[in-house]
């Protein structure tokens, strides 16, 4: 074997166990999300599932279930033998821009839950859909231009299953830095109501409840920054066949972390009556006036 030929078997043999490492973790990240599914299923069919429909309903359903369609494009395209380059590019975009409403749409929920928690402030009901646009727009931007700069080899073996990636934009890693500031943001705003509450030491509406808000929020972002961090640095140093490496873990834990504002805030008010009146807290937090997502009864139901 002359050395060209040598060079060329260690670069598809090197191809080769790259597919399969993203594969692995594709498979761990839907796995992880499978088994958190079924750890929340009974608190979901509890507190979701019998409640009267409201925005907050449909967004969480769509964001809880929708992680289970992206999977089975990715796993379809990870384990199907001999895929075409045009099947490649077909699946691989489909996932890219499911993946990138998901993640959105996950967004929406922890946008309105700090939204809430700020007692649905004038400056921020204005700012805050205005830098989500900004966001969204950034972000399919991004990532148009990315899965368009994909380029797929052929797998040169019969039955070898996945797509090998020969070329992409390392412009994917801005739609990690895109939500790692817009994330920063929120988490910033957590950080300030928490501080406020500290300094006040006094009652709004519930401080049991207004607590676990505060507290799932800071620690969610917190989570999350992480995952941008490392996504951007795995985008940065590694292959770019590698560049998905970790993109689908963020997908599902996006949608775990949103559905679990939800069912948090739920099973919390539950246990305790709500009033409508200034600085009750609704079902994505702080509801104030007439306005709440969902609230109790004086029999603790969810309406």
């Amino acid at each position: 074997m002359d050395t060209q030929s040598q060079s060329q078997s260690l670069a598809l043999f090197e191809a080769l166990r790259h597919l399969r490492l993203v594969t692995y973790f594709d498979v761990s990240a839907t796995a992880l999300y499978v088994f958190d599914y079924l750890l929340t299923l009974e608190q979901e069919v509890e507190l979701i599932w019998g409640s009267e429909w409201t925005i907050t309903k449909l967004l969480y359903l769509v964001t809880r279930y929708s992680p289970f369609v992206n999977a089975g494009v990715i796993l379809w395209q990870q384990l199907t033998p001999n895929m075409s380059a045009e099947n490649c590019v077909l699946v691989v975009k489909m996932d890219g821009w499911m993946a990138t409403a998901g993640i959105m749409l996950a967004e929406v929920i922890l946008t309105l839950r700090t939204w809430a928690i700020w007692n649905r402030h004038r400056f921020l009901t204005v700012c805050m859909p205005a830098l989500f646009l900004v966001y969204s727009v950034v972000g399919f931007t991004v990532m148009g231009i990315f899965l368009s700069s994909l380029k797929f080899l052929i797998l040169p073996l019969p039955d070898l299953k996945g797509c090998l990636v020969s070329a992409g934009n390392p412009i994917f890693r801005w739609d990690f830095i895109i939500i790692m500031i817009y994330e920063a943001v929120m988490l910033l705003l957590m950080v300030v109501k928490s501080y406020q509450q500290f300094r006040e030491a006094r009652e709004i509406g519930s401080s049991r409840l207004l607590h676990v808000v505060l507290k799932d929020g800071i620690i969610y972002y917190l989570y999350l920054s992480v995952l941008n961090i490392m996504n951007v640095i795995v985008i940065s140093i590694l292959a770019p066949d590698l560049a998905t490496l970790i993109a689908e873990l963020e997908r599902v834990i996006h949608g775990m972390l949103a559905c679990r504002v939800i069912t948090n805030i739920r099973a919390q008010l539950k246990k305790q009556v709500i009033h409508e009146s200034k600085g009750t807290i609704g079902d994505l937090g702080m509801s104030v006036g007439t306005v709440a997502f969902a609230t109790h009864d004086s029999t603790g139901s969810l309406e």
